[in-house]
Formats: structure tokens, C-alpha cells, sequence
């Protein structure tokens, strides 16, 4: 009797649902654990159970993830929602937490599909009340149709457009586009116009998205820099350069965002090789063409493998899927290259397209990297970048080093919103290379546990899956 899953799936966004079809199409016993109610990531949230009346107005891209969905909650897959996963073992062992108990099974190949994070914006006032990422105006959108009316939305890349027309299309006032998009970021991006052909479609959707906006009538300022969050106890404006003129905006909502970077905390508490890319300004796991990393049983797919967007992750997911049934022996070599031809292809393609996107959009430099002494890096511990300098100058020549003699790095989100800002730092305090500074050192549990949630234990097999009822996500 087979005890042990053959593949286990962390996520279930667009890569995760596409390797759970793949797999479960050949016969694999596969469970997918994803922290939402519902399957579909980001990208996809509620698509078959939107709070909006008209769920149209969110846009196509969002709607197509409707028929990736249906064919995921048909297929023969044991899904367990509502789970936070905490730790990963090497051996294949998964723990995590459901329904305020601890869980755990096992699989004999793991593939994390944990998505993207928005890149942290640490410009002073970041922290205040009031600023959020524009990553979350679409998350209360999408869960609760809840809008803040009269926001400032600031920054660069695809999707700050995109949720400013889906605000406009649903009649709620936007204050101000600020857009950051350098005037270096179109004329390098110049010399990657070759690629920007391969995704022809996807750039008439961006100049579409950003007519709407000009004919909705909302200012729209270009090339801003020196971004500051003006307040003291919650925000009430934001300042900023365009030029030589400098503009004040009053506000209580701002929206900050500059792209999107990898998810890395399970991929890092694993002990995954991991290894700096200038062309996205972020960490990635180190890996091959199939998506497997440094430990050969764990593979990774989608955005928290580097970001490709949502059609690169379907893409990614069933390309992993489909070599990790190559390694069970339920295929053959040639059975696997064959079946991945046309992903692999699509997927050449739509990288040629995001050498143009990364470039176009590079976040700039002060946004990235704080220069002010009052700047909040540590939104946890409350540490700021005079406070990390003090550190340094005491001998923290490393992110660990400095963590332990300044907390930063420490908090409930264990650095996911200072690790990247604290590895650029190091590497211009240092003159040294991103890559020789390192991130941080994370180890499980990847979230916080209580001792009455550890005392309840359930051991899950694939002989013996959980009640349906546990995997829609009641309580039994």
C-alpha cells in the first residue's frame, strides 16, 4: 500500500493548478496544499466566485483563469485549501497547519509554486498608516470589492495600470497616477525590441490600459523620483520630483509598487542554492531547465522561480510536472520532451518578452536603495537605515551578522519585506557584488506556532486522504 504521495504541490496558482492537471492526467498520486480558501492564486483569486457584481470590469486576463480552474477542481488531485505549510524536509516530509491542528505527509517528489511578493519600496514613510502595496488594493478587490476612493497609486510596471483602470471601470476616483518609469528604463529597453515582438499582444494591452486612464481624466505625472511619505501618524500626502518641479499630493490611501520579486522563504529554508539576477534585481533559486533545483527531488515553478506572469507559470508548471513523471518511471524520456515541446516554446517566447518588461521597468535606484538616515527598513523590528549603518560599522559585514545585532530581519515575516533592501545595502556599503553579500539564513518553522496547535496531530497518507469535507475547507 502506497503510503507516500508521488508528488506534492505547494500552491495553487496558475503553475501549481497546471502540474496538478499534468501529473493527475498520467495516473500520479498528487495533493496540492495551498494558505487560501480557494485555489487560484493571486493572479486568479475568486475567478469562479468574484464579490463584484461584474467581474468582466477586472479584465480578460483575469477571467481566463476560470477554465485552468475547472479543470484543476476536476481532475483526480486531493486538494487541501486553508493549509499553511511551515516546513519542507528533504526526505519529501511536508508539515503544516489546518483547522488549528498540525499535519503532515509525505511525497516522493515536491514542486513549490509559491508565487510571487511585491518588491519592498522603502522610501521614507513607507510604514506609515494608510500606504499599502498596490498588490493589496487588488487582493481586498478581488476578495471583498473593497475600494479606497481618492487614492494615489505611484510607482512602475504592468500591473499599476492595470488596477488603476479597474478602478476606473468600477467608478471609483483615483487621485493621481505617479509613475517612476525612468526615461534610461525606455531607451535601454530600445535595444530589446526584437523581444518586445514576441509579446506584440501584451504591449497593445498595456497601451490600451494606459489610454483609459488619459481618457478617464486622471493627472498622470511621468519620470518621478524622490518619492517621500509625507505624515506622522498615518499618511496625509506624497511629494515628489518630476524634473526640476516638485509636486505635494494629498492623500489618506496611497498604493505603492515596483514590480514583483520571487517568494523565496521556502525555497531558502530548504537550503536551496540560490543566485542574484541583475536582469530582475532579485534572488532566484538556482536551477535547471525543468525547474529542479540543487536537491533533485524539489523542484520550483512560476514566479517564486523568477517571474515569468501567469501564462510563463501554466507554462513552467507543466513542464515540472511533467519531468518529475519522468523520474517516477510513469514516462519515458522521450514521452516528456515530446509532450513539453509547445510549452517550452511559448515559454522562450515570453522570456524574450520579459527581457524587454524587466528592463522598461527597472525600479530605480533611490527606490531600491534608501539613502536617508530616518528611512524605515525593517518594517518588523522597526529598524531604519541608521540603525542598520550603526550595525555595519560594529562589524556586520553580512546579513546574518547584521540581523543579530539588530533584529533586523527577525520579525513575523521572517524578511520578506527587508531582505532584498538589506542585501543591496551591504553590497554598496561593501563595494562588493550582490551575490558575495548573500541573504539571509531562514530555517523552519515559516510561521508562528502555538503548542496546543502542535499537540493535535494528523498524519495524512495517500492511501488514506483527508474527508472532503476537510479538503473544501470546513472544519470537521
Amino acid at each position: 500500500m502506497q503510503t507516500s504521495f508521488d508528488i506534492a504541490i505547494i500552491g495553487a496558482g496558475p503553475a501549481g493548478m497546471s502540474a496538478a492537471i499534468t501529473a493527475a492526467e498520467t495516473g500520479a498520486s498528487v495533493v496540492v496544499l495551498d494558505d487560501k480558501p480557494k485555489a487560484g492564486g493571486q493572479i486568479y483569486r475568486n475567478v469562479a466566485d468574484s464579490p463584484l457584481q461584474d467581474p468582466n470590469l477586472l479584465g480578460e486576463d483575469y477571467l481566463q483563469g476560470k477554465a485552468l480552474l475547472e479543470r484543476f477542481e476536476n481532475s483526480p488531485v486531493e486538494r487541501i485549501q486553508g493549509a499553511t505549510v511551515w516546513h519542507l524536509g528533504d526526505n519529501g516530509e511536508v508539515l503544516f497547519s489546518k483547522d488549528q491542528q498540525t499535519c503532515s505527509l509525505t511525497a516522493r517528489e515536491l514542486m513549490l509554486s509559491c508565487g510571487a511578493m511585491e518588491r519592498p519600496f522603502p522610501i521614507p514613510g513607507w510604514h506609515l498608516p494608510g500606504v499599502m502595496s498596490a498588490g493589496s488594493a487588488q487582493v481586498m478587490l478581488k476578495s471583498d470589492a473593497l475600494v479606497m476612493d481618492g487614492a494615489i497609486f505611484a510607482g512602475t510596471g504592468p500591473l499599476l495600470y492595470l488596477i488603476v483602470a479597474q478602478y476606473l471601470r468600477l467608478g471609483v476616483k483615483v487621485k493621481a497616477l505617479v509613475d517612476t518609469t525612468s526615461k534610461s528604463g525606455y531607451i535601454q529597453a530600445a535595444s530589446h525590441f526584437g523581444g518586445a515582438l514576441s509579446g506584440l499582444p501584451m504591449i497593445q494591452k498595456g497601451l490600451t490600459l494606459l489610454a483609459e486612464i488619459k481618457r478617464a481624466g486622471v493627472p498622470v505625472y511621468r519620470f518621478a523620483e524622490s518619492l517621500s511619505v509625507q505624515g506622522e501618524e498615518k499618511v496625509t500626502a506624497l511629494q515628489f520630483n518630476c524634473g526640476k518641479q516638485q509636486h505635494l499630493l494629498e492623500t489618506e490611501h496611497l498604493f505603492l509598487h515596483q514590480g514583483v520579486i520571487p517568494n523565496l522563504n521556502m525555497t531558502r529554508s530548504l537550503g536551496l542554492e540560490h543566485r542574484w539576477c541583475e536582469q530582475q534585481l532579485c534572488w532566484k533559486p538556482d536551477l535547471n531547465e525543468w525547474g529542479q533545483s540543487s536537491i533533485d527531488s524539489i523542484s520550483v515553478a512560476g514566479d517564486c522561480s523568477g517571474i515569468v506572469g501567469a501564462d510563463g507559470s501554466q507554462m513552467m508548471g507543466k513542464m515540472v510536472a511533467l519531468n518529475q513523471l519522468y523520474r517516477l518511471g510513469l514516462i519515458d524520456r522521450e514521452q516528456r520532451d515530446q509532450q513539453a515541446v509547445s510549452s517550452r516554446k511559448q515559454l522562450s517566447r515570453l522570456n524574450s518578452f520579459r527581457r524587454f518588461i524587466d528592463t522598461l521597468y527597472r525600479p530605480i535606484d533611490q527606490h531600491r536603495i534608501p539613502s536617508q538616515a530616518d528611512t524605515v527598513i525593517c518594517r518588523c523590528e522597526e529598524q531604519n537605515l541608521e540603525q542598520l549603518q550603526q550595525g555595519f560599522a560594529q562589524g556586520a559585514r553580512g546579513p546574518n551578522e547584521l540581523k543579530g545585532l539588530t533584529r533586523c530581519g527577525m520579525g513575523p515575516c521572517q524578511g520578506r519585506q527587508c531582505g532584498h533592501t538589506v542585501s543591496e545595502l551591504l553590497a554598496q556599503w561593501r563595494g562588493e557584488r550582490v551575490e558575495e553579500v548573500g541573504y539571509y539564513r531562514l530555517r523552519s518553522p515559516m510561521r508562528l506556532l502555538n503548542l496546543t496547535e502542535l499537540s493535535r496531530f494528523n498524519r495524512i497518507s495517500a492511501a488514506n486522504p483527508p474527508e472532503k469535507k476537510v479538503l473544501a475547507g470546513e472544519r470537521r
